[in-house]
């Protein structure tokens, strides 16, 4: 019983960290926030949540690991499965982020505060694309 209590103790604990550490420590210099104001056409504003989600994910790991934080694996694990699941929401949603783009019958202000949040959206993107790959790829200075 006091292994599972033991357990209990420390899934919590790392729970605690993972969620209250980014405060302290933030390998990134600024933080993308997600935009303030919803462009009013349903799928890019699904498709900007989204990425957000997925981009806290991968900045909350990242700040761990860079002030040396050692995640425990049932974590990881929770979190690869999880960010695997933002990004298959995120492919679900994209055809019809580029249909009501391109030919949807929303007004040229929405469209323009859309373009604003999909460029937001690429920034947290793109951190999170070079993150993953320097954390699961690594690169050519890992492997001298």
């Amino acid at each position: 019983m006091s292994i599972i209590n033991s357990l209990a103790q420390q899934i919590s604990m790392g729970l605690l960290v993972l969620f209250l550490m980014p405060n302290f420590g933030i390998a990134q210099p600024k933080r993308i926030k997600p935009p303030k104001r919803t462009s009013k056409i349903k799928s890019v504003d699904q498709f900007v949540a989204n990425t957000f989600e997925l981009y806290h994910k991968v900045f909350v790991y990242d700040s761990l690991t860079q002030v040396g934080v050692e995640v425990p694996s049932e974590i990881e694990d929770a979190l690869v499965e999880s960010a695997e699941r933002d990004v298959d929401s995120l492919w679900q949603v994209l055809p019809t982020v580029l249909d009501d783009m391109t030919s949807g019958s929303a007004s040229i202000i929405k469209k323009g505060k859309a373009t604003i949040n999909l460029n937001r959206s690429k920034k947290a993107l793109k951190y999170c694309m070079i993150t993953v790959k320097a954390y699961f790829v690594g690169n050519e200075e890992d492997e001298d």
